[in-house]
């Protein structure tokens, strides 16, 4: 695994992304990309409440909610586990988060922002800190994303 290979991971992120991401690389294998198989929940239990899965589909474009960690949920006021990227927000293709996502699965790379969130009723003047790491069983198709969002509402602090 090339020590550089974090896409556009900026160098100020969130110490709770920095810590996924730097998971993310140990667990790369020496060829291709890390898969579901490599990533074990138990290793990062202080982050499971902000991180989520998300499953790739065959078609480009198509993603679903596999797991969705407690404040994420909380954010977005309702559970996505099981629900399509595209059933679940308002303008869905034009978000940032589902370009990065698009993004993250083609250019097999993470993809991180920080930024105010624009798909989320009630939560226009929130910023949000995100990454997306792309996972492949097969260690070549980006199968699954690995994800995790902070939110730090108008005057509060991420948690």
């Amino acid at each position: 695994m090339v020590a550089d290979n974090l896409g556009n991971i900026a160098p100020d992120c969130h110490p709770r992304i920095r810590a996924l991401a730097d998971y993310w690389q140990r667990i790369h294998p020496a060829l291709g990309l890390p898969g579901r198989q490599h990533f074990d929940p138990v290793d990062l239990p202080d982050l499971l409440p902000n991180i989520f899965l998300v499953d790739v589909a065959p078609v480009a474009g198509e993603f679903t909610y596999r797991l969705v960690g407690s404040r994420v949920a909380e954010f977005f006021g309702k559970d996505l586990t099981g629900r399509s990227f595209l059933e679940a927000f308002v303008r869905p293709k034009s978000a940032n988060a589902y370009i990065d996502l698009c993004d993250c699965v083609a250019a097999r790379q993470p993809r991180w922002r920080r930024g105010k969130t624009a798909f989320v009723p009630s939560r226009e003047f929130t910023e949000i800190e995100r990454v997306y790491l792309p996972l492949a069983s097969d260690g070549e198709t980006v199968d699954m994303v690995l994800g995790m969002m902070l939110a730090r509402f108008p005057g509060g602090a991420f948690p």
